[in-house]
């Protein structure tokens, strides 16, 4: 009788010890610059009625799974150099390029990134000045007498690499902008709505620029963890890939996204 009531304590005690152990938490980064509705203005500001329809996204898998996640905004490089630290957890909005796989983890089946487990899915986009002459065909870019200007480290740099385009890497949207107003590039491959919310912001500056159909690419975006916390949490990092799409395809989400978060 006695080795039954021990083991009936040991089971009490072991339920309450994982009753009362505080809820998973998740450092999360995401960029400064604007790109709506993933991120509204500039800075490390985090607006707590607007925050981003991706950091509310992520609240709602919290409630589902337990997890809490705690939301930092820096500029891109940096969050992908505290991913590569572990200074981080996870970082959104990334696409996938193999590169990224030596230190961030990204939702996987039969060895290859499950698209079904994205966050977002964006546009790139050529932006040229207005009567330049620089045409894309969907195929193909023509008209250039200067290289195209890409944000360091984004992935459609890879992709126009890929082409044989030339490029000109700058630090972020703006100094790219910049350079494509005054005619040191010839066009200015971006996320759409990123580039978008720049040009809307300083229309004096930017008003000559538009963007070409179609888009360069159509790329479906990730919540992707550090290397180091899908290693040492990998059932959290299965957790939160796997709520994704159950918010995502709720009525609650839907409801944000074509309303308060509708473009």
């Amino acid at each position: 009788m006695m080795w039954r009531v021990v083991l009936v304590l040991a089971i009490v005690m072991s339920t309450s010890v994982r009753a009362a152990e505080p809820a998973a938490s998740i450092r999360v980064v995401f960029n400064t610059a604007p790109n709506p509705p993933i991120t509204y203005g500039d800075g490390t500001f985090i607006d707590p009625d607007k925050p981003s329809l991706i950091v509310e996204m992520l609240r709602m898998v919290g409630e589902r799974t337990g997890i809490v996640f705690e939301f930092q905004r820096v500029p891109w490089q940096r969050g992908l150099y505290m991913i590569e630290h572990g200074q981080a957890d996870a970082i959104f909005a990334s696409s996938f390029t193999p590169d990224r796989l030596r230190y961030g983890a990204y939702p996987m089946k039969d060895g290859e990134v499950d698209a079904r487990r994205m966050i977002y899915l964006l546009n790139y986009t050529l932006f040229v000045r207005r009567g330049a002459g620089v045409k894309w065909n969907g195929s193909q870019i023509s008209g250039l007498q200067r290289p195209v200007g890409v944000t360091q480290d984004f992935a459609i740099a890879r992709d126009l690499k890929a082409m044989g385009v030339p490029l000109e890497p700058e630090a972020n949207t703006v100094s790219n902008l910049r350079k494509l107003a005054l005619g040191r590039i010839d066009a200015y491959a971006e996320i759409e709505s990123l580039a978008e919310a720049a040009i809307k912001a300083s229309p004096a500056e930017f008003g000559d620029i538009v963007r070409l159909q179609p888009p360069l690419r159509s790329r479906p975006y990730y919540l992707m963890f550090s290397k180091r916390f899908a290693a040492s949490h990998p059932d959290v990092a299965e957790r939160v890939w796997n709520a994704i799409p159950e918010v995502t395809t709720s009525a609650e989400y839907r409801a944000l996204a074509t309303g308060k978060y509708a473009q």
